[in-house]
């Protein structure tokens, strides 16, 4: 998948007065490329830049990020690890939670996701991440009861209804599965 309109940062010159030193035209070039989709130039870039200004924790999340849209995760999810933890932001923990889930790695994502979900009690994308992070982690109760958080708050929602149904199957409770993929067929 390409770079993200949302999660793009943009790029702010200094002052017209003052001049702009190779390094900082050069994370907007490694920038504009990754943008552009051109990913091994951008990635080329992001590795001077950080031979120069290794202590540039924006840009090394940046490069995971180029990583992770080129496809590359497991080289994203090193970057993003070698990070202090305390510099790591949101966005960055979610990205490696998703990296983790993509490994089969459930154990290290559902904290991340858990502890997302207590500031962004809201954000429906990520409670269902972790809902079916935990039926495919065989957590059939758990995942059980993340879907039923959701489905409190979008009772009209066929897809996550579907979704909860098979779960409830693959826990073995099949009667309660029909009777609830049947809500989502009338």
């Amino acid at each position: 998948p390409g770079p993200p309109e949302a999660g793009r940062k943009p790029f702010v010159p200094p002052e017209p007065s003052e001049e702009i030193p190779d390094w900082l035209a050069r994370w907007g070039l490694a920038r504009l490329l990754s943008y552009a989709e051109k990913y091994d130039a951008s990635i080329r870039e992001y590795q001077r830049l950080l031979q120069e200004k290794p202590e540039l924790t924006d840009a090394r999340v940046e490069l995971a990020n180029v990583f992770y849209w080129k496809g590359e995760k497991d080289k994203a999810l090193e970057i993003l690890e070698k990070i202090a933890p305390k510099k790591v932001k949101e966005e960055e923990r979610l990205l490696m939670a998703n990296i983790y889930v993509a490994n089969k790695e459930y154990g290290k994502a559902e904290p991340i996701y858990r502890a997302y979900l207590e500031k962004n009690p809201e954000d429906m994308a990520v409670r269902l991440k972790l809902a079916d992070m935990l039926s495919w982690a065989k957590k059939y109760d758990a995942s059980l009861k993340a879907y039923e958080k959701i489905l409190e708050m979008r009772p009209d929602d066929t897809q996550v209804r579907r979704r909860y149904a098979f779960v409830l199957m693959w826990a073995g409770r099949p009667e309660e599965a029909a009777r609830e993929l049947r809500k989502t067929l009338d």
